[in-house]
């Protein structure tokens, strides 16, 4: 593969240090490699806020690169989490109309997001991607696993159409190859297309040793004794064109595009107009 032939690739899912020990980089820091790689585009991903919005779009609107603010929400009691994109002003509103019901819903400091309990229909106007949920040790995914995803993307596509996603998340885990005809099938199953996504933690591979140690941080445990709770290589950082275009299929990457082009919103359409 030549860089004539590098794979355009937006990310769709990246999670900065606004997201409260989970993260290990800076919004803009995230911004920045973005652009150094030659992606169309970022979203902003954390974890139910978008605190971290601004101080990325900044960074973005200097350098030129696509922003896109959106969030991600663990559906409680399932693994699964969905990672919500608005594509307008309407969309972006009701994402932080959904972010404060569910904060609301939690103590201070946590949230609440449940099928069956949590609005889900209010994040109209927005892109929608299904994460299943993985186990990085496991050998296998099994009947049950595949019924309970199926069961939620049907729910989302039901809400949302077009705009459902299944999102694909591949970090070299041993099990890679049979993950991927494991969503492959799901989306068959579902009508719901396949989707990349990095999944990023961190700008770059070098901070792995510091997303192990929020990691042990939030566990309340040392490094050596949170095993599987830590992310097993550094593929969780924004990787080369290069590199995913050897570990995703074209059609997975050009989807990126396709999503990404759909979410026109930016901060900029917020900004206070003077009389």
């Amino acid at each position: 593969m030549t860089p004539h032939t590098l794979p355009s690739y937006a990310e769709l899912h990246a999670l900065s240090n606004f997201s409260f020990q989970r993260g290990a980089s800076h919004p803009q820091e995230l911004v920045a490699r973005a652009h150094a790689l030659g992606y169309s585009a970022l979203a902003l991903t954390d974890e139910c806020t978008v605190a971290g919005a601004v101080r990325a779009h900044m960074r973005a609107k200097a350098l030129g690169l696509k922003l896109i603010v959106g969030a991600e929400f663990a559906l409680q009691g399932t693994g699964h989490c969905l990672i919500v994109l608005p594509c307008n002003l309407s969309g972006w509103g009701n994402l932080c109309e959904f972010i404060t019901a569910a904060r609301r819903a939690a103590p201070k400091g946590e949230y609440r997001v449940v099928l069956g309990e949590s609005n889900l229909a209010l994040l109209q106007d927005c892109e929608v991607l299904v994460a299943p949920a993985r186990e990085d040790h496991s050998d296998n995914y099994n009947a049950t696993d595949l019924i309970a995803a199926n069961a939620i993307i049907t729910l989302a596509k039901g809400l949302f159409g077009s705009k459902t996603w299944l999102a694909v998340h591949l970090q070299l885990g041993a099990d890679d190859a049979l993950w991927l005809q494991q969503l492959e099938r799901l989306s068959a199953q579902t009508g719901v297309p396949l989707v990349a996504a990095g999944n990023v933690h961190m700008h770059a591979r070098s901070r792995k040793p510091l997303q192990d140690v929020i990691t042990a941080v939030r566990l309340g445990k040392t490094v050596a004794e949170c095993g599987f709770a830590l992310q097993p290589n550094a593929e969780a950082h924004l990787r080369s064109r290069l590199r995913l275009g050897q570990i995703y299929p074209p059609e997975l990457l050009a989807n990126t595009l396709v999503v990404a082009a759909r979410c026109t919103f930016s901060l900029d359409e917020i900004q206070y107009n003077y009389p």
